[in-house]
């Protein structure tokens, strides 16, 4: 950890006192978050140094790293700074003994790790964010964990979301993260993290203002008095005054915005009185980067390496440079000092002094990312070397950093001198494949037009479906269909690529519209197309847009479309179903709707292994998101919870809003079924802020999560306000139509529960309406249950059992004729293994039953569904059979696995299981492959097994289950 400052920190006693609770709260085994926020030279880094030197002091382990202000282009380089160094001294053996799940996520970010993967990860930027937290919870084990992350308003584009997936969901263990960066400089997706951290009590702001005159006097002695006011109680702008004599230097605007003249003056006195060589050798330090390496410095200055040494030792007696730890490397003295270095260097030196800094990197070796800041201020048009390592870098950079990438890429299309050709609409198109990774969409819409327009004519139609995709993407149904109508008129009236790819595309936004009728003709004649030209994998595509159309529309009346569907898809080879992806997520929606949901996960999972390999992060974010629906009705609750904030992860990192909405209503659902409606609320509530149209993937959203959770809440009328402000008129029209029944039946359990019967019984009349026209055993079980709900509301016990009883009966004979299908007609039949919905109609069963005085069998009936609902997870359900168990007079008590298994004794069977293998020392990979189960679902197990224990790293969970296996003993 870097001290420098440690010595000079005066006064800050109630940021001190905050430090030092967090620290005790870190030795007693609780994780948190400091934010230190100031102007530039109020004491950020001094302070975040006293927090490092406390912490060590406490025996915890302190790891430290700093953003750049001109080095932003290295993914991860604030990660690395912190932790490479730490991991390279730990050494392979020890690090392959962490056990580490994925080392390869993060092994080209952190040189020290690139021993233990295997092989090359593909750029996944949750995957990596993943990784990163499983890197610190390991370090964390042995002793807490304090990192120091300065500067960050620098840091580049991937370490930024790395820090704020972090802020979102912190390490489990003992894990103190601290940042330091300029009030109001931090990027929106870290700052936003911050913010959320904050409000949700995550995190401690520390906000630092002046310091007062007494404290000044403490720091700089007597010239305090002259120079406070011009200083404004800033540490740095003391310190530079009084170094500079007070405030009668002459004036000067070599400081950066904001820094006051005199401290600006008192700066370029500074650097005036510096010898030439000395002065060279600081302006090269400024452009070769902070912290520098001499030699690089020297080669930047083109002197000689004594004359650089000799200039070095000049820098470090006026203390403008100084050590900054490992051997040979050297910072400025303040990031204000080199910035006001670099801007004062003449400009047309500087472009020789990049040049020259490109040069020396690159006879060192270094990549094309390391060299490409520099050639791209070195560069002039026309420059061809210079645009092929541009474009390499960005290439390189582009999962990783897509943002950085989209930078290089525009650089190298400015050195292009040619206005127009099939090289700079290749280089366009990259371009905007970087913007749409990093969410820019505003940038992705500019390019792809500006490609249109100079592209030639083979070229502009793929351009036209990339434009109107675009659009798609971002919620601009209506524009993208009419580019694509307009193209499609263009085309000769016969069978071609380019007429298949326009009708799939138009199907995608006519789908996207929610326009049912006019997807399936465009995907009809997308199918027809392909035939005639003989082309399987268009045909798979199209075949798979129209099954879920038809699903959507007409519910079990769409099965032969999905089973055709699913066999040309699965006729196709590996590589040509990969670049049909979105047809996975197509037909596991269309699953989901008619109740297959063990095909459907199957299909999803085997599209996202796909999407993984491939580095298709956009189809990862569909699929993933498409999941948790499934996992929730299958009883995966605790996996269904994991995948959908990984789902949010990833609508984060894309930036778009509609997929953003989506995965919020999302995880809304998944808290809610696990029995956690406050983290349903606030997702759901976040849900409805974004202002984006739902769209196909999230219709009825964001009101049917906000509705479901308000009710759960005690707050049925405002969800029942919620629910219909999404789901539009009384039939419903804002829903897909094979969703209307169970959307239904959830408004008829929030009007119930605010007192509306006529309203509920209105909706129930919709609802079962819609279960008729889509005639599936999924609607036809929900409309039953809320059948139930509102015959026991009437009154009606006795017809409330039948309909509870007919709910289930629905849900069985589908399982029977699954059982009973041959091979070929299985898919089609099953809708059976949907527990969730079984359970709840149990449940229902046994509150009628005991509505109409069957005491036993309403027992049973409870008891059954308890058990049912406990095994699954699903506490809130679960809570409600156990309150009427008990009103009935039944003693209810815990399952039998709480009373026998002691600390382990709030843990489901599975959790149980997970838990001794990683405390047995298992990775999660080994737990996973044992189990038979994926890494990303031990993950999702493990967070609930730490907060049903109470634990927060491995170290305590392997106490947890020693004691328990003590006790056993």
């Amino acid at each position: 950890m870097r001290s420098g400052h440690e010595a000079d920190l005066v006064g800050r006693a109630a940021e001190r006192d905050a430090i030092a609770s967090a620290l005790a709260a870190l030795a007693g085994g609780t994780g948190g978050a400091l934010a230190i926020e100031g102007e530039p030279g109020i004491g950020k880094s001094r302070l975040l140094a006293h927090l490092g030197v406390a912490a060590e002091a406490a025996g915890h382990t302190v790891l430290a790293g700093r953003a750049s202000e001109f080095e932003a282009d290295l993914p991860y380089a604030l990660w690395a700074d912190a932790l490479d160094r730490h991991l390279a001294e730990t050494g392979e053996r020890r690090l392959s003994r962490m056990g580490l799940a994925d080392p390869a996520a993060l092994a080209g970010a952190i040189p020290a790790l690139a021993a233990l993967a295997d092989t090359p990860a593909p750029g996944d930027r949750h995957r990596s964010h993943r990784a990163l937290r499983d890197l610190l919870e390991r370090l964390a084990d042995a002793r807490p964990l304090v990192l120091c992350l300065d500067d960050v308003h620098w840091a580049d584009p991937a370490s930024l979301d790395a820090l704020a997936a972090l802020l979102r969901r912190p390490p489990d263990g003992r894990v103190l993260l601290a940042t330091a960066a300029r009030e109001g400089g931090v990027p929106a997706p870290a700052a936003a993290a911050l913010s959320a951290a904050l409000r949700e009590g995550g995190l401690t702001r520390l906000a630092l203002g002046p310091l007062s005159e007494a404290e000044a006097a403490e720091l700089v002695g007597k010239a305090a008095g002259a120079i406070f006011a011009e200083a404004g109680g800033n540490p740095f702008y003391l310190e530079q005054l009084a170094r500079g004599g007070g405030s009668g230097a002459r004036a000067g605007a070599v400081g950066e915005g904001g820094v006051p003249a005199a401290v600006a003056a008192a700066l370029d006195a500074e650097l005036a009185a510096l010898a030439p060589t000395a002065r060279r050798t600081l302006d090269a330090a400024a452009v070769a980067g902070d912290p520098f390496e001499p030699a690089l410095a020297c080669e930047v200055a083109e002197l000689s390496e004594t004359a650089g040494l000799d200039a070095l030792d000049e820098l470090l007696a006026a203390a403008l440079v100084r050590p900054a730890g490992p051997a040979r490397l050297f910072a400025f003295r303040h990031p204000v000092v080199r910035h006001a270095v670099y801007e004062a260097a003449p400009q047309g030196w500087r472009l020789g002094a990049h040049a020259r800094a490109a040069a020396a990197l690159g006879r060192r070796g270094a990549s094309p990312a390391e060299r490409a800041h520099h050639v791209e201020h070195a560069a002039h048009p026309g420059d061809l070397e210079a645009i092929e390592l541009l474009a390499s870098a960005a290439q390189a950079l582009q999962s990783p950093a897509p943002a950085v990438a989209a930078r290089f890429h525009a650089a190298a299309l400015r050195l292009l001198r040619d206005e127009s050709g099939r090289r700079r609409t290749r280089m366009q198109v990259e371009l905007a494949d970087a913007q749409a990774a990093a969410g820019d969409w505003l940038g992705t819409h500019e390019t792809l037009l500006e490609a249109v327009k100079t592209a030639d004519a083979e070229d502009r139609l793929r351009l036209t479906v990339a434009v109107a995709n675009a659009e798609w993407w971002w919620g601009l149904e209506e524009d993208a269909r009419r580019r694509l109508q307009v193209a499609i008129r263009d085309l000769p009236a016969e069978a071609s690529p380019d007429r298949i790819r326009l009708r799939l595309a138009l199907c995608l936004t006519t789908l996207a519209a929610r326009d049912l009728d006019e997807a399936r003709a465009q995907a009809s004649d997308a199918r027809d197309d392909a035939r005639t030209i003989g082309d399987p994998v268009f045909e798979a595509a199209a075949l798979a847009a129209a099954a879920v159309a038809r699903v959507s529309a007409e519910g079990s009346g769409g099965g032969g479309a999905l089973d055709e569907a699913a066999a040309a898809l699965e006729r196709l080879t590996g590589e040509q179903q990969a670049t049909r992806l979105p047809a996975f997520w197509m037909l596991g929606r269309a699953r989901h709707a008619l109740g297959q949901l063990e095909p459907a996960l199957a299909g999803l999972e085997r599209g996202l292994a796909v999407a993984a390999e491939t580095g298709r992060e956009s189809v990862l974010l569909l699929l993933t998101v498409e999941s948790v629906p499934t996992l929730i009705e299958l009883g995966r609750i605790a996996e269904a919870r994991g995948v959908a904030e990984e789902g949010l992860d990833r609508a984060r990192l894309a930036g778009v809003p509609r997929m953003l909405l989506w995965a919020e209503s999302a995880l809304s659902s998944a808290c809610l079924a696990a029995g956690d409606v406050q983290p349903a609320l606030r997702h759901a509530r976040e849900a409805a802020e974004i202002d984006a149209p739902p769209g196909f993937h999230a219709a009825g959203q964001p009101g049917w999560a906000l509705g479901n959770a308000l009710t759960a809440g005690g707050n049925a009328g405002e969800g029942v306000e919620a629910m219909r402000g999404s789901f539009g008129d009384d039939d419903l029209g804002g829903l897909l139509p094979v969703q209307r029944a169970s959307a239904a039946a959830d408004l008829v359990e929030a009007q119930l529960a605010c007192g509306d019967s006529q309203g509920a019984e209105r909706t129930l009349a919709t609802a079962e309406d819609a279960a008729a026209r889509m005639g599936t055993a999924a609607a036809a079980a929900a409309a039953g249950v809320a059948r139930a709900l509102v015959e026991l509301a009437r009154g009606r016990a006795r017809e409330a059992v039948d309909a509870a009883g007919a709910a289930r009966a629905a849900v069985g004979a589908a399982g029977a004729a699954r059982a009973s299908a041959g091979a070929a007609g299985a898919a089609r039949a099953s809708a059976a293994g949907m527990p969730l919905l079984e359970a709840r109609a149990r449940l229902a069963e046994g509150l009628a039953l005991a509505a109409a005085g069957e005491r036993r069998p309403a027992i049973d009936a409870l008891v059954d569904a308890e058990a049912r609902l406990d095994a699954l997870g699903a506490r809130r359900r679960r809570d409600e059979a156990v309150r009427e168990l008990r009103r009935l007079g039944h003693r209810v008590l815990r399952p039998a696995r709480e009373r026998s298994d002691g600390p382990l004794a709030p843990l489901t069977a599975r959790e149980r299981e997970i838990a001794r293998l990683v405390a047995g020392g298992r990775t999660n990979r080994e737990v996973a492959d044992e189990l038979v189960l994926s890494p990303r679902t031990i993950e999702a197990h493990l967070r609930n097994i730490y907060g049903k224990l109470g634990v927060r790293s491995r170290v305590e969970l392997v106490r947890a289950a020693g004691s328990a296996d003590h006790e056993a003993g």
